[in-house]
């Protein structure tokens, strides 16, 4: 058997275990099981997958949302196994229950752990261990329902090449030794949200969470493009008061949104990329922003730089538009768009006209365009 597939919005029904077992007894290769809702989940398991599955020769990919998987009661053997996406899925409260599964794995390639429900009887692994030599990429989506210091995520994959990572439930965050690493999604508060829409920001006293951060950045800093959100660029703007941003020398394209409370992240973020080329900026501000510091990858590696603009061309828009003509020697294209509009041709003359007359790089190609798509995703992410 190629293929077994069912989906459904609810099931309660036995009958879906033995159908599992059928499809692996078989010899299944995928296997796919969705409920996207179960009635009462705090009274009715979800139908579970059987034991046999961590015996199968022939399994080659699983997707699961909804269902319930069991602690294995034998030694994991899935020698043709790359591909698993677990979402919402039920478990017993086994701290090594992944791990145990990804080390019985040894071709396993690509992985999406996802858990966005509030039932605490799906959140009961409190500890995930991402260990694998073959691993490629990686999605980890936890939103913050139960999360604190009690929460903890360790990735250990040297051939993992992408990552999306969007975690607002751990406290505890290890990576490393991701010497592969060619892009990231960065969407994570650190387990820090709560605290700061209380208004109690990251302080000097946080010193673990600071080193948190600072490891986490440092185990990721040979990475060659990242994305990195609204929220996350928050959290490392209130951190770079306490934490110095690590060098990300190998970054070549960076994709990030900023707004006038965040932007002075920029010129220190920009610091640590000494190599970058290309810069994705979604600005969200009308407040007046300082920007003087020149930043190396200006004077001698940005060649293009791509600005969405979420508020109408003023003074402040004009600044960081500026600020990039005047320093960036080598800067080839500069992309500016006003998101929300469409400009005449005889108003963007009008708006090129209040630019700088004085760039820095006279090869330099100034137009004003569609909305950039800022927030697109990896290859990676794909899956």
């Amino acid at each position: 058997m190629q293929t077994f597939k069912f989906q459904n919005e609810k099931c309660n029904d036995d009958r879906l275990e033995e159908w599992i077992e059928t499809a692996v007894a078989r010899g299944v290769q995928h296997l796919s099981v969705q409920i996207e809702e179960i009635e009462d989940i705090e009274e009715v398991d979800p139908p579970y997958v059987t034991q046999e599955i961590y015996r199968s020769n022939t399994l080659v990919s699983l997707y699961l949302i909804g269902v319930g998987i069991e602690t294995p009661d034998c030694v994991v053997s899935l020698p043709r196994f790359k591909a698993m996406h677990i979402e919402d899925v039920q478990h017993d409260d086994d701290p090594l229950i992944v791990e145990n599964i990804i080390s019985g794995c040894p071709v396993l390639e690509v992985l999406a752990i996802i858990r966005t429900t509030e039932s605490e009887s799906l959140s009961a692994v409190k500890s995930l261990r991402v260990r694998s030599q073959t691993l490629r990429s990686f999605k980890i989506l936890f939103e913050n329902w139960f999360g604190g210091m009690h929460y903890a995520v360790e990735i250990d994959a040297p051939s993992l090449e992408y990552m999306s990572f969007r975690d607002d439930n751990s406290g505890v965050i290890v990576v490393k030794n991701l010497t592969s690493l060619y892009a990231i999604h960065i969407d994570t508060e650190f387990n820090l949200g709560f605290a700061n829409y209380d208004g109690n920001p990251l302080g000097p006293k946080d010193s673990s969470k600071i080193k948190t951060i600072h490891d986490f950045l440092e185990g990721i800093s040979g990475v060659r493009h990242m994305f990195i959100s609204p929220s996350t660029i928050e959290i490392l703007s209130q951190y770079s008061e306490f934490g110095s941003i690590p060098k990300f020398a190998n970054l070549y394209r960076l994709n990030a949104e900023f707004s006038s409370s965040t932007i002075q992240l920029l010129p220190i973020f920009l610091e640590s990329c000494p190599n970058l080329k290309e810069l994705l900026l979604d600005y969200g501000g009308s407040k007046p922003i300082e920007l003087s510091y020149v930043h190396r990858c200006l004077i001698s590696t940005l060649e293009f730089v791509y600005i969405n603009q979420h508020f109408p061309m003023d003074k402040t828009g004009i600044k960081l538009v500026n600020y990039f003509l005047e320093n960036s020697a080598v800067l080839k294209e500069l992309k500016l768009n006003f998101c929300g509009r469409t400009f005449t041709n005889k108003e963007q003359e009008i708006c090129k006209n209040l630019l700088t007359p004085t760039k820095l790089s006279r090869r330099c190609q100034v137009s004003i365009k569609e909305p950039v798509i800022i927030q697109e995703h990896c290859r990676a992410l794909k899956y």
